[in-house]
């Protein structure tokens, strides 16, 4: 069994004061080294497994051997060649599954530009148009790289390819599995395309890469139509071999899907028109707005992969009077509703009905199950997160025979968790991908860092405060943060924790409040223990306060 272990405390958020393959082609994991995994048995028993979203069996077990689930059921007889793992008290669920992944690929070398180079009619593959180019062969699995989508519960990931302009490559799907076995599942999932272009070179525009699109598809109609002829009629003479309409192939014959990266509803809108002239399968990848589409969407067959990459909160605080400038209000206003858009883009689409997943493109590892949780707050339901990371994707990929959910017959690719996945409590214990055990026992988080988190009791002139501390230790060093209700009355702040010092018996810290009229300086400081804190809050140029605290024991285990 392979171990990796980290140390990460639990991790929670804070308040104070005043006041989350084709296997169209192939229906097992692709051998493509010859590799054969050494064979495993394990038989996780006792646990509430989540097989499927909106679906909680309590008291489960769950056998796997050699990469793939055997059994799933009550009060199963556990063999004796099988390792056990008590899965009391933990949560089990699919392993996660990312769209629109990049770790691990190479960027392609490309051909040198000739001498008599003409920019108007450049070489396809200088200009970008290189669909025979394949992530799966520039493709590495790198430990240190996928460990890391893996502590997240990350089991399987669409890889991009790395080329520059409107046609990179294909895209492939890898497992992440042991690091020394074959972890390649299918080469050729779908055709990625995007509104790109090389500087000088044709297409140069966003419209002349929609006109290079139609001449392309086109000809692959009439290549396609050359090679039948030819096959029915050997005597015509032999069809010259074109890479890029060769690679195109797929597309028109509905084999392989064209996955088009939007970073606007104007890409959106573009995508579907080049659907309406051309039939064939769209998935759009990472939508980050434009819910006005979302009708028309709806009333079409295209797969929908919306963006887990959220845009910051620039909103919340005012400026000063003086420096608010004509039409601030109503520029703060729009900006605030904007904001509001996407958190609750999701919620909409389920709404509407529409199935979709998630991508990582382009998230900060730290915010993506924090944006999730986001999303949740904005009307997004839990199952429906749950699909978008699990059962949707695997359809979207084409590999719903083997992954997704939690049953027999599928891959062996779970989340053990300690808590259920959408609380802000819930642990990583180990990861079970391709039926590898990977131990995070000691508190992998779906946030980075080691964390803590204290309830706090303030007692004031005005009465009670109350609130929390966080605090996050990094490699030997604590830091912190403080959260508050704003005395600008503009919602909930976070202020950093300076001059922290935080020792098993002791603890001080100093953090600043913004009020209209001045920055007011607060130190906090006193004695504790594993469990509890009592001292002084002083706040400058005011009165000295009593502060008690008490570290946040874990939830109970009710499913969320």
């Amino acid at each position: 069994m392979k171990s990796k272990k980290q140390l990460i405390l639990p991790y929670f958020t804070a308040i104070l004061i005043c006041m989350l393959v084709n296997l169209r082609q192939s229906q097992a994991q692709s051998d493509n080294n010859g590799d054969r995994r050494v064979t495993t048995s394990y038989f996780l028993s006792g646990a509430t497994v989540i097989p499927s979203p909106g679906k909680i069996l309590s008291d489960y077990d769950i056998l796997f051997k050699n990469g793939i689930i055997v059994k799933v059921g009550k009060n199963l007889q556990a063999p004796s060649d099988a390792k056990e793992i008590n899965g009391k008290s933990l949560f089990v669920y699919p392993g996660f599954i990312d769209f629109g992944n990049k770790s691990g690929v190479k960027a392609p070398e490309l051909p040198e530009k000739p001498g008599n180079f003409d920019s108007s009619n450049p070489n396809p593959e200088i200009a970008g148009i290189h669909p025979h180019f394949s992530a799966a062969k520039h493709y590495k699995f790198d430990e240190n790289l996928e460990e890391e989508w893996r502590k997240l519960g990350f089991t399987i990931g669409q890889k991009l390819p790395m080329g520059q302009g409107m046609l990179p490559g294909s895209t492939a799907v890898v497992v992440y599995g042991d690091a020394g076995n074959n972890n390649l599942l299918t080469t050729m999932q779908s055709q990625f395309f995007q509104f790109s272009t090389i500087r000088g070179l044709y297409p140069h525009t966003k419209l002349a890469v929609m006109a290079k699109w139609r001449d392309l598809y086109q000809n692959t109609l009439l290549y396609e139509e050359s090679l039948k002829l030819y096959e029915e009629n050997k005597q015509i003479g032999r069809v010259k071999i074109d890479p890029v309409l060769n690679a195109l192939l797929p597309v028109p014959q509905g084999k392989q899907p064209l996955l088009v990266s939007v970073k606007s509803e104007l890409d959106l809108r573009r995508a579907v028109k080049m659907q309406d002239e051309n039939n064939f399968e769209l998935i759009l990848l990472g939508i980050n707005e434009g819910d006005s589409a979302i009708p028309l969407l709806k009333s079409k067959e295209i797969g929908v992969v919306l963006s887990l990459d959220l845009p910051k909160d620039n909103f919340t605080d005012s400026l000063p009077k003086a420096k608010q400038g004509k039409d601030y209000e109503a520029l703060i206003k729009r900006g605030k509703e904007a904001y509001k858009d996407a958190l609750s883009l999701a919620s909409k689409y389920e709404k509407a009905d529409i199935p979709f997943a998630f991508s990582s493109l382009g998230v900060d590892k730290k915010d993506l199950f924090k944006n999730l949780r986001l999303m949740i707050e904005n009307g997004l339901s839990k199952e429906a997160a749950l699909a978008a990371l699990t059962s949707n994707p695997a359809k979207l990929l084409g590999i719903e025979e083997i992954s997704g959910s939690i049953s027999p017959g599928k891959m062996a690719n779970m989340v053990v968790m300690t808590d259920s996945l959408f609380s802000k409590e819930a642990m990583v214990k180990m990861i079970i991908s391709d039926g590898y055990l990977f131990d995070y026992s000691e508190g992998a988080k779906l946030t980075d860092g080691k964390n803590q988190i204290w309830n706090y009791t303030a007692e004031t002139p005005v009465g009670q405060s109350k609130g929390t501390w966080e605090f996050v230790q990094n490699d030997d060093k604590w830091v912190g943060t403080v959260s508050y209700d704003s005395p600008k009355g503009t919602g909930i702040k976070t202020s950093e924790m300076k001059d922290l010092v935080k020792t098993e018996d002791t603890l001080s810290f100093s953090f600043s409040i913004e009020t209209n009229e001045e920055v007011l300086e607060v130190t906090v400081s006193g004695d504790m223990d594993q469990n509890n804190f009592e001292g002084k809050m002083n706040i400058k140029g005011y009165n000295q306060f009593t502060v008690k605290a008490s570290k946040k024991d874990k939830p109970n285990k009710i499913h969320e």
